[in-house]
């Protein structure tokens, strides 16, 4: 007898690759007591994590603006003068505070959000001037710092 003739042997009825069970034999139903449980403790988990986060926004805001900061600082163009590095410095420390404190107007933390993005991007590449100067300008805003750099305009009152 050769190999092919074992296989084709009446012998042997062919073997069905999986028994189906009939459609009414389902012992179990839904998602179970297992995957409830997992469910429930999985929700549990989120929702603490979202307690905590909430309590501690302020903090991980501090945190990542100190982050920011030093990197930031490590982009700074040569040519800037230490005045304008130390009102940076000031003025990312006022913006932590006012978000901290909570006295924060949401337009001035967006512009200071789009400043921000901008000078990230340029991670790793030295920032200009003018980035240095609109960043700190929006930080200020966001600190409401007394230092607002105003526009030097000339008096248009009659008879100057």
């Amino acid at each position: 007898m050769s190999l092919n003739d074992e296989k084709l042997s009446p012998s042997q009825p062919p073997q069905q690759p999986f028994a189906p069970q009939p459609p009414g034999d389902s012992s179990s139903g839904g998602c179970g007591r297992v995957g409830l449980i997992g469910c429930g403790i999985l929700t549990l988990l989120l929702g603490a994590a979202a307690i905590v986060f909430l309590l501690k926004a302020d903090d991980l805001f501090g945190w990542a603006m100190e982050n920011f900061q030093a990197q930031i600082m490590q982009s700074l163009p040569e040519d800037l003068e230490d005045e304008e590095a130390a009102r940076l410095r000031r003025a990312f420390d006022s913006a932590i505070a006012a978000v901290q404190e909570g006295t924060v107007d949401p337009r001035a933390l967006q512009q200071m959000q789009e400043q921000l993005r901008e000078s990230m991007w340029e991670s790793g590449q030295t920032l200009t001037r003018e980035q240095v100067t609109r960043l700190t300008e929006a930080l200020e805003r966001v600190g409401k710092s007394d230092e607002l750099s105003p526009t030097p305009t000339k008096d248009a009152s009659p008879g100057s």
